[in-house]
């Protein structure tokens, strides 16, 4: 896990459509804190190298977020190794990251799964960033079971341009539930 603070790690299919969406917001939410808090995105199957979809960048552009230099990246084992939160976009990236890597199970959630979990919870109490995300993670996983939910975020790749929009707005709003215990 993240040893120079908080590592969250977004995850989709090719990285270059709704985890760097996620990526982007989620480093634009949480700026205040800093390098105690590092966001990363990767895909299960990864586009190594490519730019995020025009879609994408057109959505995150309408919201006025900054997203420039994105390039797609395959979801390895030490990555997953390094991070202390991963937010997968749906159901089957979970279950592929828990079954191959059993260990990271507790700390990977979907991004609609984990919004669900920690709804209305209170800022956990500690100083330190990294002390109360990690608070917040094992609270989540402790709560799992009790709140099932719809957890798969749609995937737009190859539809309209208002599909993409759709997407990042959702995005949006499920981070800003999931982050907001975290402080902003």
């Amino acid at each position: 896990m993240g040893q120079e603070g908080f590592r969250i790690l977004f995850v989709c299919t090719a990285n270059i459509c709704r985890s760097p969406m996620a990526e982007a917001m989620a480093r634009e939410t949480l700026s205040p804190h800093g390098t105690r808090v590092i966001v990363e995105s990767a895909g299960v199957f990864g586009h190594e190298g490519s730019p995020i979809a025009p879609g994408s960048g057109a959505a995150l552009d309408a919201l006025g977020v900054v997203h420039a230099g994105h390039r797609g990246r395959m979801l390895t084992h030490a990555i997953v190794d390094g991070s202390d939160l991963i937010l997968t976009m749906e159901v089957a990236h979970r279950n592929m990251i828990a079954t191959q890597q059993p260990a990271a199970a507790g700390r990977t959630f979907t991004l609609r799964e984990f919004a669900r979990l920690v709804a209305g919870e209170p800022a956990p109490a500690g100083t330190e960033f990294a002390d109360r995300a990690r608070l917040l993670v094992t609270a989540a996983h402790l709560r799992r079971a009790q709140r099932p939910g719809i957890d798969d975020v749609p995937d737009p790749y190859g539809g309209p341009a208002d599909g993409y929009h759709v997407c990042a707005t959702l995005i949006r709003s499920e981070l800003d539930i999931a982050l907001g215990p975290l402080g902003k």
